[in-house]
């Protein structure tokens, strides 16, 4: 896609997100460059475009992007969490 659409694009904020998203849609919604998304296409958990439409599915984007900063963390083989917590300190 052409610069000057991007940019245009941009300029939109969407109203609701789509579902599903393209390449494009994904740079301007998660704010990422070319060369931040190729990176990222490159690593085995980032989600997988759908080979039918073509489009990423945004809420596995969206789950990726949690786990990755630390908000949601995943689960291993076995149900145990991936992060297991400290003990709770109660009397402070």
């Amino acid at each position: 896609m052409r610069p000057a659409v991007i940019e245009k694009l941009a300029q939109r904020p969407f109203l609701e997100p789509p579902r599903f998203m393209t390449d494009d849609q994904i740079k301007i919604y998660f704010g990422l460059s070319d060369r931040a998304l190729m990176r990222l296409r490159g690593l085995h958990a980032f989600p997988k475009r759908d080979r039918l439409i073509d489009k990423t599915d945004r809420r596995a984007l969206e789950l990726f992007f949690d786990q990755r900063s630390g908000i949601v963390f995943s689960e291993v083989r076995g149900g145990n969490p991936a992060c297991t917590d400290g003990e709770e300190n109660f009397n402070v």
